[in-house]
């Protein structure tokens, strides 16, 4: 009798096991069947990081740039399918996918932001103050929009991304105080949202970004890089820079106004940040004053952004 309970019980195992495999099984047949069901594969190309005037700028592969892409597929207005990618993911860059013979329009969007925005409206893809509840933070960004045509036997689709981005760099030439422990980088002008349909900035965004620097960065020159996405292709925007010590208490503030930017285009300012202590302010010395345009002996060519627009504070 004994016996026989063990006998029906590893008959039982065998059973559950056999079952188990074939769930498995049935899954994975599940999942192989709709990859070799995709009729339309999309995948980027390159990202043209470049400037229109270098002779010898190329294609850039996406994994160098960003972190994360997102696809989104439209049609009549409607977002139909859409798949968001990080990078070290199997075919990052690429997506196959499954759709009805028709007209659609394509989106894919690459940066490296925390988190990804929402792709419901392409008018209006939406990156946040990293500080934020669910910020994605402001990163370099590039895009395509367009339309894709799918026919009764698929389409593969190969497109080739723009940068939609502006950046600020600031630069010391002095070197971090040991009491300076975190930055505010506050900014109106640009935008925090991208119209992807245009590659424009399509909101007047108060973007703010807060940067720690330890210990290990004192006694060295120190350098900022913020985005944004302007209003069209050159623009106006203010920065305020703020220094603060370990009890967030402001020990340095510059203000820079009306910085021309230009996108796919960095606008740098370079020189001594570290001049005015808040232990012994001075009121009475005035902020500097930047030219409306930047001299041709301090503009450079980047081959991975386009221009570098140079100035000293």
């Amino acid at each position: 009798m004994k016996n026989l309970i063990i006998a029906t019980a590893i008959m039982a195992l065998g059973l559950a096991a056999c079952e188990k495999m074939g769930d498995e099984e049935r899954t994975q047949q599940t999942q192989t069947s709709q990859q070799s069901s995709a009729n339309v594969r999309i995948s980027v190309d390159g990202v043209d990081a470049g400037w229109d005037n270098v002779s010898t700028r190329g294609l850039v592969n996406i994994s160098d740039v960003c972190s994360r892409v997102c696809f989104a597929v439209y049609q009549n207005g409607t977002r139909v399918k859409y798949k968001n990618q990080e990078a070290g993911e199997s075919e990052f860059g690429v997506l196959s996918l499954t759709l009805d013979a028709g007209t659609y329009q394509l989106l894919v969007l690459g940066h490296s932001g925390a988190a990804n925005p929402t792709t419901t409206n392409p008018a209006k893809l939406q990156f946040t103050n990293p500080g934020s509840s669910n910020g994605t933070g402001f990163t370099d960004t590039f895009y395509y929009y367009g339309t894709m045509e799918v026919t009764s036997s698929g389409a593969d689709v190969k497109i080739g991304m723009k940068r939609a981005t502006s950046m600020f760099r600031l630069m010391t030439t002095d070197v971090k105080p040991a009491k300076v422990k975190r930055w505010q980088f506050y900014y109106t002008g640009g935008s925090g949202a991208l119209d992807a349909t245009t590659g424009y900035g399509c909101v007047d965004s108060k973007q703010s970004v807060f940067v720690d620097t330890g210990d290990e960065l004192t006694g060295q020159p120190l350098t900022f890089e913020m985005y944004t996405f302007l209003h069209d292709e050159t623009g106006e925007v203010n920065f305020t820079v703020k220094a603060f010590d370990s009890n967030n208490i402001i020990l340095y503030t510059r203000e820079f106004t009306k910085v021309n930017m230009q996108r796919n285009c960095i606008t740098q300012m370079k020189g001594d940040f570290f001049t005015n202590d808040g232990d012994d302010p001075k009121e009475d010395e005035p902020e500097p004053s930047l030219p409306e345009e930047p001299s041709t002996t301090v503009v450079q060519v980047d081959p991975e952004w386009g221009q570098i627009f140079e100035y000293t504070y």
